[in-house]
C-alpha cells in the first residue's frame, strides 16, 4: 500500500487549533489541552478537550492528580474538530479503498500504520502551536485515546511538556 499523505490533516488541524486555542489560552483557568486521536479507522474522529483549574478546586491527593492528568475527565462532551474530520474522512476513504484487496493480517497492520500517521499529524500540528507559543498559559498538552494506547501518545507527552510537568504527570500518563 502506498503511504497516504497526512500533510493536509496536519494543515487542517493547525488552522483549527488557531481558532480553538485563542480563547482557551487567554483564559488563565485553563491549564490542559488534549486532542483525542482515533483508535479505529472504522470510526475515525478527532475531538478535543481542555482542563480547568477551577474544576479541581477542593480535590486532593491521588484523585486530584488523576483528574488533572486524565483528559477524559476534563469536560463532559468532547467537541469535534469538524474541519479536520472532513480531511480525516477523505483519508479514511482512500485507506479503505486500498485495504479492500488486503488479507485480514495485512489490513490489521495497515490499520496500525494509519492510526499512527493520524496521531503524528495531530502531534505535528500541536508542536507547531507549542513552538509558536500559542498555548500560552496552557502548560499540559497531550494526545489521548479513550480505550487504547499508542507509542505516539508517549512521544507527544514528551515533546509537548516541560520536564517538571512530565515528572509529575508520568505516573498518570502511559
Amino acid at each position: 500500500m502506498p503511504p497516504l499523505d497526512f500533510t493536509p490533516l496536519t494543515e487542517a488541524l493547525d488552522a483549527e487549533l488557531t481558532t480553538i486555542l485563542a480563547p482557551l489560552a487567554a483564559d488563565e483557568d485553563v491549564y490542559g489541552f488534549a486532542i483525542f486521536v482515533p483508535e479505529d479507522v472504522g470510526s475515525a474522529c478527532l475531538v478535543y478537550t481542555y482542563g480547568r483549574e477551577s474544576k479541581l478546586a477542593g480535590k486532593t491527593g491521588t484523585f486530584a492528580l488523576d483528574a488533572r492528568y486524565s483528559p477524559i475527565e476534563w469536560i463532559d462532551s468532547l467537541p469535534p474538530l469538524d474541519g479536520s474530520n472532513d480531511v480525516l474522512e477523505q483519508l479514511v476513504e482512500q485507506f479503505s479503498a486500498e485495504c479492500d484487496a488486503m488479507s485480514p493480517e495485512e489490513s490489521d497492520a495497515a490499520n496500525e500504520v494509519f492510526l499512527g500517521d493520524c496521531a503524528r499529524a495531530a502531534l505535528a500540528a500541536m508542536k507547531r502551536h507549542h513552538d509558536r507559543g500559542t498555548f500560552r498559559s496552557i502548560w499540559f498538552r497531550v494526545l489521548a485515546m479513550t480505550d487504547d494506547e499508542h507509542p505516539v501518545l508517549s512521544e507527544a507527552f514528551e515533546a509537548l511538556n516541560a520536564d517538571e510537568v512530565r515528572e509529575e504527570a508520568s505516573p498518570h500518563f502511559p
